[in-house]
């Protein structure tokens, strides 16, 4: 039967629109399978992402926008089939004969693959350097150990606890319960304990030294804690002793320090003894506030964030029994995998101390590290899914490009054998050709993963912009990746037959 210019036209484009379709539906199933992994790893505080479904004017948009590059695609070929002189080329190719396609051609298809393999390195580049960031804010030293401790926010009704005895008898008694259930091995309570979501920070001032310009006074983070906070939090004592029995309400009020504080405002003095102006108080003239003892400086967010572990601020602790407050954190220390037991049992004291009282959050403490560092392991998870993805789609293309460029150059490939070129020369000639396009395209993408490393500086972590280590680990991933793709065709191209390419010339 005969086929018409515009049959073949419309098959050439009902083909590509198929094809767009299916990629296009493939997409959407990929983007419903990936809602689940992104909620997964979305910031716990962050609702907006828990809140993600998948909108059907942007579906309805999204397959319309696959269709058209469908129909897009299909276009120039079916326009190219009913030409006249597209026709009589066909038929003149017939029979297997490659033919050289045209300079301009072969320059687009070339501008493509260099345009792929320039956005795969940049994509690789950033995923390098928020996986490189990630790892470094994870080797961050925190200063205690979080493995065992458990956290419950707990917040006293001021109207029923409305001084500082009823508050400071609660918090002992609970201490004194919590203590005593089954698996815990130890129990205090903190006001502003690592990774709780909170800051409280205070100016201070070093007794019998001259007064801070307004505006000028130091600041650092301000936590109470009972004696036993230490312990549950794993910190040693580094110099002195922790809060004790000699620290009573009526007696003078104790502080202390990490050992950042002492290094920077005491340098190489002894900071036991040491005096702070107690600025914690209503009365301005309350006796000092003295050192009497050093822990190591904790880290209690995020490193790197725009918050109080950017800038490095030292830390000190008060006594809670000496600064009674309506909220606080229980911590616990446990052995114990499962802490549901726990929980029920610090319930059950509670509800025997107050039955009016609700219990507060529940949280690990490796939860709550995992949690601050939620936002750049999304950044990561996604940049490393996208650059896989160009990472495919480079290799990919250039696969395609050197593919057909083997089959276009066969009968050049067969005569220059039949001419006495060795099979060696063929396959680098073939193998050189895809390599220039990668270097071409490498030396593009540099300058993108530039740009893209100096975009991600706020999210990323002890990690410059343009990281060596990051770099070189995406070249390289799309050099070997690249190599394969161009490998295969160029083998193919030592095994034309000159007498077959010879016959048909």
């Amino acid at each position: 039967w005969r086929a018409s210019r515009w049959r073949l036209a419309r098959q050439l484009l009902a083909e590509s629109t198929i094809l767009a379709a299916i990629g296009g539906a493939a997409g959407v199933l990929l983007t419903l399978w990936s809602l689940d992994a992104i909620r997964a790893l979305a910031p716990p505080g962050v609702s907006r992402f828990q809140e993600t479904q998948i909108d059907m004017r942007a579906l309805m948009f999204t397959a319309f926008t696959a269709v058209a590059a469908g129909v897009l695609v299909g276009v120039w070929p079916a326009w190219r089939i009913s030409r006249a002189a597209s026709l009589s080329l066909a038929l003149h190719e017939v029979g297997g004969r490659g033919s050289s396609d045209g300079a301009g051609r072969q320059r687009t298809r070339s501008g493509l693959v260099i345009t792929q393999v320039a956005l795969a390195i940049v994509l690789l580049a950033g995923a390098g350097l928020t996986l490189k960031s990630f790892w470094h804010a994870q080797q961050e030293p925190l200063g205690f150990d979080p493995h065992g401790v458990v956290s419950i926010s707990i917040s006293l009704p001021p109207a029923r606890y409305d001084t500082e005895e009823k508050q400071r008898t609660f918090w002992t008694q609970l201490i004194d319960r919590a203590h005593r259930i089954p698996g815990v091995e130890a129990a205090a309570v903190g006001n502003n304990i690592p990774f709780d979501e909170s800051e409280w920070d205070s100016s201070f001032h070093l007794t019998g030294t001259p007064p801070d310009k307004p505006g000028a006074e130091p600041s650092a983070e301000v936590n109470m804690v009972s004696p036993d906070y230490f312990r549950v939090l794993g910190m040693p004592i580094l110099r002195g002793r922790t809060f004790g029995p000699e620290d009573a309400p009526d007696r003078p009020h104790a502080v202390i320090i990490d050992q950042s504080f002492a290094d920077k405002y005491f340098g190489d003095r002894d900071p036991i003894g040491q005096h702070i102006d107690d600025n914690q108080v209503e009365d301005r003239n309350a006796p000092p506030l003295t050192v009497v003892g050093v822990v190591p400086r904790t880290r209690n967010e995020a490193p790197g964030e725009e918050n109080v572990e950017k800038l490095k601020m030292v830390e000190m602790y008060l006594c809670s029994v000496q600064y009674a407050q309506n909220d606080n954190k229980l911590v616990l220390r446990t052995k114990l995998s499962d802490v549901g037991g726990i929980v029920a049992a610090v319930k059950r004291e509670l509800h025997a101390l107050d039955p009016d009282q609700p219990l507060g959050k529940v949280t690990t403490m490796d939860e709550a590290v995992a949690s601050s560092l939620a936002t750049r392991r999304l950044m990561m998870t996604l940049l490393g899914s996208f650059a896989l993805l160009a990472l495919v789609l480079a290799s990919v293309g250039l696969y395609g490009v050197m593919a057909l460029t083997v089959t276009q150059r066969t009968r050049e490939l067969g005569i220059r054998m039949a001419l006495g070129a060795a099979r060696a020369n063929i396959f680098r000639l073939v193998l050189g050709h895809g390599m220039s396009l990668i270097a071409f395209g490498v030396g593009v993408g540099l300058i993108g993963a530039i740009a893209v490393g100096r975009a991600l500086m706020s999210l990323l972590y002890n990690v410059g912009a343009l990281d060596a280590g990051a770099v070189m680990t995406a070249v390289l991933s799309l050099g070997i990746i690249a190599l394969i793709a161009c490998w295969i065709p160029a083998r193919r191209a030592t095994r034309v037959d000159p007498i077959v390419a010879l016959r048909e010339e």
